[in-house]
């Protein structure tokens, strides 16, 4: 880690972000003037995939902000705007949490008064204005062309706004929900919402519907990055987002009331554009968007966000994800996030040590998965279990290997796959909701998924006598040893 590092750093917005980022050499300035279509995309992912510094397009063409891609495309870059070493630190927090040394359980801490306190701290809180309502644009004023958001691929037909926040409130009990989203510029003041029914948003909507209401959004992007990182984690579906990121940060989220909408947003993002859907309203096709694996695909008919008001800085700059083949910046993100959340997942999964989403499957359609096995068949359980989880329900293949197998050692995976496993004991499959983002499915079809167990077999498993593996003597071993020089070994 770079000696700028600073573990008590807490970024207020994101030119405090960027600042840091130039002082270490991660932020490269672009003064030449760029196309947001196609020629940034390009840009980017070449950047990307060379692990490249964060890029700050200053000049825009036809455009008057600044235009900013791959800021946590690097694993580096995350643990800076996380004020964190190594992703574990913060990873062996949540764990703390969920799993404390007290005999009692979490739950029962987390009632005690100590334990309020603590996560008092970090719960969001309205204030009365932020920089995000310095300008305020309303009725014919809105434009959404202002912003310089990318067109990634020639195919697609619309410019992308690319993992942006997406901000609600449950129909019935009022409670925030939030996550990342696409949303494509279909005019000046509409937005194709680019979400699928498997999400939770789109439940959201259902609820809208059955009280025929219009159901408020707002869309954030910018800020402290770590509110970006919180939207994008493989959270339970009732954890608040901005109390989790005020966890992360160790600080809490300031929220600023919406001007059109009944929602509060993050008082120092860039720029906040709200809007409402009618339920009943009109649908879209989108046309073809690139996925996570840097193919085309379709999603469908989904809803309209009319855009009511667009708030936003004095100066802003406009953050954007950019699709592609991996690695990009999505990819390296969900990688993270999904470390970072792993006690979560073992909460569902208590056998589970590790999880591993590998970046060749864009962080979604390949699994790894190491576990303390027990049982004959558990290995089965457990791909039932994840795949029963929303935040991994698309991983088509997934790879199960004992505890001591280190994920992030592709080697040991496929090694454990050529002497552990006989096909047809050890693969089984199983059918679920479709990937829309699947690169060879139809989004029509049922959803196709493997797993193949590559644990060692216990007695209760194996018809067949399986061959031990070879063992040297100990004698033996230890005569080499005190040889190896002797035999003219260097080392």
């Amino acid at each position: 880690m770079p000696a700028l590092y600073n573990a008590t750093m807490s970024y207020q917005c994101l030119a405090d972000f960027l600042k840091e980022l130039g002082l270490a050499g991660e932020l490269m300035r672009v003064e030449v003037e760029v196309d947001p279509r196609f020629e940034a995309a390009e840009i980017a992912r070449r950047v990307a995939k060379s692990e490249g510094p964060a890029l700050l397009f200053g000049s825009v063409r036809a455009h008057e902000i600044p235009l900013l891609t791959n800021l946590l495309a690097s694993q580096d870059r995350i643990c800076r705007a996380l004020g964190v070493r190594s992703l574990d630190e913060v990873r062996q927090r949540i764990d703390d949490l969920l799993n404390p040394a007290e005999p009692e359980g979490w739950f029962e801490r987390i009632r005690t008064t100590p334990a309020r306190k603590a996560l008092g701290k970090v719960m969001p809180r309205i204030v009365r204005s932020g920089e995000c309502q310095q300008v305020v644009k309303l009725g014919a004023d809105v434009d959404l062309y202002w912003l310089p958001a990318v067109q990634a691929s020639l195919e697609e037909e619309h410019r992308t706004i690319a993992s942006a926040q997406v901000y609600s409130a449950d129909a019935d009990s009022t409670l925030s929900v939030s996550g990342c989203y696409d949303l494509q510029i279909l005019d000046q003041n509409r937005l194709a919402v680019c979400w699928t029914k498997h999400q939770r948003m789109a439940r959201v909507l259902e609820g809208y519907r059955s009280k025929n209401e219009h159901m408020p959004v707002a869309v954030a992007l910018g800020g402290d990055p770590v509110t970006t990182l919180a939207a994008m984690a493989p959270l339970p579906t009732k954890v608040d987002v901005r109390a989790f990121a005020g966890f992360l940060r160790e600080k809490a989220v300031d929220l600023v009331a919406c001007r059109t909408v009944p929602l509060e947003v993050p008082a120092e993002v860039e720029i906040v554009l709200e809007g409402v859907i009618d339920p009943k309203g009109e649908q879209v096709d989108p046309g073809p968007m690139c996925t996570p694996m840097g193919r085309l695909g379709r999603i469908g008919p989904v809803p309209v966000l009319n855009v009511t008001a667009i708030t936003h800085r004095a100066n802003p700059i406009y953050p954007a994800v950019v699709a592609g083949s991996p690695p990009n910046e999505a990819v390296v993100v969900a990688r993270a996030m999904q470390r970072i959340c792993l006690p979560m997942l073992r909460m569902a999964v208590p056998e589970l040590v590790d999880c591993d989403l590998p970046t060749f499957g864009a962080a979604r359609h390949w699994i790894f998965v190491s576990i303390r096995k027990r049982y004959a068949a558990q290995a089965r359980r457990v791909a039932n279990a994840i795949w029963g989880q929303h935040t991994t329900m698309f991983g088509k293949v997934m790879v199960i290997v004992d505890e001591d197998v280190d994920l992030s050692d592709k080697e040991q995976v496929l090694t454990k796959i050529a002497t552990n496993v006989c096909p047809g004991r050890d693969i089984f499959f199983a059918e679920g909701p479709p990937d829309p983002w699947d690169p060879v499915v139809s989004g029509r079809l049922m959803g196709q998924r493997v797993a193949i167990d590559a644990t060692t077999k216990l007695p209760d498993e194996q018809r067949e006598v399986t061959a031990r593996s070879v063992e040297v003597d100990e004698e033996i071993r230890q005569l080499v040893d005190d040889r190896w020089f002797e035999y003219g070994f260097s080392e």
